[in-house]
């Protein structure tokens, strides 16, 4: 074989040296090219997207894009080695209310330079559609959340700092937002007053700032009122020279209106309280008008009114037995 080349040629060996130089340049280019071409990969790479401020994306649909890598042979392809990036903002937005780029091999970096891109297969065209919400921001108060029992007769009586927050997100979950919850705040063994740092229970794809608020806590008596209707009786020194009587006393005694604690009030029974006249030191003969008086043996009660306010008596002297 090698003799035959020889003598090929030896017959013109310039003209036939460079063809025979060209056969084996074009044969050995071909030869590449083919073992390069059986040696392609397909792959899924997700998009990164850069959105304009007034965009995001929704929560767990991230793009993809499909791609032929073409590597050389026996080189392992490692996922990661490929990013996508593009940018999106409102002149991308189309007449469906979709968001339209078109992803160019300028936009793809392979770092693994073994490998290169051979086409870009999905969408067609390169031409990416995406589904994104308009972002928008407001403020919104915050209501707390309390896990456990408020004692009975106690009631609460809080206060956030802040009172608002600013929180971001797309419009169509703000928009049915009216106020904030925190996570729960534990009362059970609570003192009466404390402070709790709470997080916000935030809805999926909005954010807040600040994340946490400061809960101050009062865990406050509940108080009621409570009208009771409580005989007169007269206050007198048993070494006293003065006997006394009250003049048209009211029926049924005086109209006494009490203010505590809900749960004592309502427990209070009636000979827990005294109502009366103090003529202890009196020695003046005659018609007097006195001030009625409130005794209750149960404390934390408040006296709001007594009808009457006074109580007219007659004073005589006292006749010895």
């Amino acid at each position: 074989m090698l003799t035959k080349i020889w003598l090929f040629i030896k017959r013109d060996p310039l003209r036939r040296g460079i063809a025979l130089a060209f056969a084996i340049f074009l044969y050995m280019h071909l030869n590449f090219q083919l073992s390069s071409d059986k040696h392609l990969i397909r792959v899924r790479v997700p998009v990164t997207l850069a959105l304009a401020p007034e965009l995001q994306e929704p929560t767990g649909q991230t793009p993809e894009i499909s791609l032929t890598l073409k590597g050389k042979p026996g080189v392992e392809f490692i996922h990661g080695s490929v990013q996508i990036s593009v940018k999106v903002g409102l002149h991308n937005r189309q007449s469906d209310g979709t968001y339209l780029v078109k992803v160019t091999p300028k936009n793809i970096r392979i770092t693994n330079r073994k490998f290169s891109l051979h086409s870009i297969d999905f969408p067609e065209d390169g031409n990416l559609r995406l589904n994104l919400l308009s972002r928008g921001e407001r403020h919104f108060r915050i209501e707390p959340v309390f896990n456990g029992t408020v004692p009975s007769g106690k009631k609460l009586k809080w206060q956030t700092v802040p009172d608002k927050v600013l929180v971001t997100g797309p419009e169509n979950v703000l928009s049915e937002l009216h106020k904030l919850h925190t996570t729960p705040i534990p009362l059970n063994e609570a003192q009466e007053f404390f402070e709790f740092n709470a997080p916000l229970h935030l809805p999926e794809g909005v954010a807040a700032a600040p994340k946490k608020v400061l809960v101050r806590v009062n865990m406050y008596t509940l108080h009621s009122k409570r009208s009771m209707r409580i005989p007169i009786s007269l206050l007198l020194s048993p070494q006293s020279n003065v006997s006394a009587v009250m003049i048209q006393p009211p029926r049924g005694g005086a109209e006494l209106t009490l203010k505590g604690p809900a749960a004592k009030l309502a427990a209070l029974p009636h000979d827990q309280v005294r109502v009366y006249v103090d003529a202890v030191d009196l020695k003046t003969f005659g018609k007097q008008r006195l001030p009625l008086h409130c005794n209750i043996n149960i404390p934390g009660m408040e006296v709001v009114s007594i009808v009457p306010e006074e109580a007219e008596i007659m004073l005589t002297p006292k006749t010895s037995k």
